[in-house]
């Protein structure tokens, strides 16, 4: 054995672990990975709870951000989701109950959704309700502008409180709260601290238009001069009519079409044998024509007795007659005792008609004040205005009492230049009756109708004529004015919610390229005859071929062409049309 020394390198033995320590280390390894789980688990805690907050508290914020956040911009003012909301509803409430009754021959279903129905090729229902209620807004906002900038004062208060009063009505009615009904008709967003400048600042709009409307008022000069241009549209004529229809055949005659056998025996296999159903007959167009024929004879005996066998009709204006006749007796050379047979070839039949009249009806609007309520209630609260004073003051006062603010909100009920075509038939027919005075009363349900209407005659205003021509002026010229408005308005969509802008801005585009294209095809096709012209033989337009006996200098054109068939410009006259087809489709 070696008597060196191990050097020392300062590394320790290593340890044998038993089994005993071989347990404590798993031990020890378990609590730390325990200890990591719990770490991460507070800490993923943290982050959920953490979330949680951040979700719960972003709901006001995200509500208010709606509320008060832009969502279109018009004439560079920002218009928040609840007043686009408001103007949205109220453009497609508007539309609804003007057109209801042609709603589904427009092919839109009011119960489904608007942005599935096409309104257009390109445009949905509902762009076309978004296009309705941005140009509203763009109106609003403009005559807003300019009733600051004149300093117009309207006080609203009183109009804004019959508003609210009528909704918290209509919403009692409807057996739901107020707030819930206003966000039923104004958006989810609408409510009553949200809506009230909204809806102040529209009847402060509403107010500046009707004084604009009033210093537009057409003179009486000019009230007379469009009637002297448009006599058809306001005269009413008198006449008598007969009616003559065509005796059309139920079943084959001589004239009938040859028969097909292959289609009767379709038509029996489908109509079993004709036991369960039987189609119509359809007359051939020769038994139309015979039919017709012996029609027009018989006509023809009864024009010699229509002016006094014919059925009268009195007072009628140009609009309320058929236009198979119309025209014949709003002829300026019709005098009375004109008559004459007219076809109606899609009805299969003629008419016999005699003229009696032509002439301007002068009778006059007429001022009222109504109450309208239930059928049985009518004539109780008629009764109570006669226990009363029984005045015209006090009759207003039972008009406001009974009135609902959604069907009359005129103070008093009192409801100035009606005219006849806007009241029910039998109240015009008592108004209008000869001896009516002022203070005369009634109550009148007309038939088909579950209201009454208790009725106080006030007394006559301008003729109906002289108000519905005044009426037309003012909305020409107001129609006119808001145009202009339009056009010089501004809308921004700066989140990009309206679709139909994004459709306009794509047609724009493809007109522009498609206009385009067209005058660098014009310019080709002019190019290209210019060249064939400059390629012509000399002799066809130069004077150098000529023989000089035949070319009296005295007797060619300036520029030595021949003036008759040569365009002015010198290109081909053919080639011309070309572009004003193009320039009109364009248009």
């Amino acid at each position: 054995m070696s008597n060196h020394e191990t050097p020392n390198t300062e590394q320790k033995p290593e340890k044998v672990q038993t089994k005993y320590d071989l347990k404590m280390q798993r031990r020890k390894e378990e609590k730390e990975r325990e200890a990591r789980s719990r770490r991460n688990g507070n800490i993923i805690g943290i982050v959920i709870v953490a979330a949680l907050v951040c979700l719960v508290a972003s709901f006001p914020i995200r509500t208010y951000l709606t509320v008060h956040g832009t969502y279109v911009k018009v004439n560079g003012e920002n218009i928040s989701k609840v007043e686009y909301d408001y103007n949205y509803n109220m453009a497609v409430s508007n539309y609804l109950n003007q057109y209801g009754n042609y709603l589904y021959m427009m092919g839109l279903d009011p119960t489904s959704d608007f942005t599935s129905q096409m309104y257009s090729e390109t445009l949905t229902w509902g762009d076309f309700f978004q296009q309705m209620a941005v140009e509203n807004i763009v109106r609003n906002k403009s005559l807003l502008k300019q009733a600051k900038d004149e300093n117009f004062v309207y006080d609203v208060s009183e109009e804004y409180k019959s508003f609210e009063e009528s909704l918290q009505q209509m919403a009692t009615e409807g057996g739901t709260s107020v707030n819930e009904y206003r966000k039923q008709l104004y958006g989810a967003y609408a409510t009553q601290s949200r809506l009230k400048p909204v809806v102040e600042e529209l009847l402060y709009v509403a107010a500046y238009y009707d004084e604009l409307s009033d210093r537009n008022a057409p003179s009486q000069e000019e009230v007379q001069a469009y009637y002297d241009e448009n006599k058809e549209n306001y005269d009413s004529v008198d006449y008598r009519m007969l009616t003559v229809d065509a005796e059309l055949p139920t079943e084959p005659t001589e004239l009938a079409d040859p028969a097909d056998e292959e289609a009767e025996g379709q038509d029996d296999a489908e109509t079993g044998d004709g036991e369960d159903a039987e189609a119509a007959y359809e007359p051939s167009e020769a038994e139309i024509e015979a039919a017709m024929a012996e029609a027009k004879e018989e006509a023809e005996k009864a024009e010699k007795t229509v002016a006094t066998e014919g059925e009268l009709y009195e007072n009628q204006r140009q609009s309320a007659i058929s236009y198979h006749i119309n025209s014949w007796l709003f002829e300026e050379e019709r005098k009375p005792g004109d008559t004459t047979v007219i076809e109606d070839s899609t009805n299969h039949r003629y008419y016999v008609v005699s003229f009696e009249d032509r002439y301007l009806d002068d009778v006059r609007a007429v001022d009222l004040r109504l109450v309208i309520t239930a059928e049985e209630n009518g004539q109780a609260i008629l009764d109570e205005w006669k226990a009363g004073a029984a005045t015209e003051e006090s009759f207003g006062e039972i008009c406001d009492k009974y009135n609902n603010a959604s069907t009359i909100q005129a103070e008093g009920g009192l409801m100035e230049g009606v005219l006849s075509s806007n009241m029910p038939a039998e109240m015009s027919a008592w108004a209008h009756e000869e001896g009516r005075a002022a203070g005369d009363t009634i109550v009148i349900s007309p038939e088909g109708e579950t209201n009454s209407y208790v009725v106080y005659y006030v007394g006559t205003g301008d003729e109906e004529w002289v108000l519905s021509i005044r009426q037309t002026l003012v909305n020409q010229k107001m129609s006119e004015y808001v145009s202009e408005l339009l056009a010089n308005g501004q809308v921004e969509d700066p989140k990009g919610h309206l679709r139909y802008l994004e459709v306009q801005a794509a047609e724009e585009s493809a007109a522009q390229e498609s206009s385009e294209s067209t005058e660098a095809s014009g310019s080709e096709s002019q190019s290209e005859d210019a060249s064939d012209s400059e390629s012509q033989p000399e002799d066809a337009s130069g004077s150098e071929s000529q023989p000089e006996d035949a070319s009296d200098s005295e007797s060619q054109p300036e520029d030595g062409t021949d003036g008759e068939s040569q365009p002015e410009d010198g290109t081909d006259s053919e080639s011309q049309p070309e572009d004003e087809e193009s320039a009109e489709g364009e248009e």
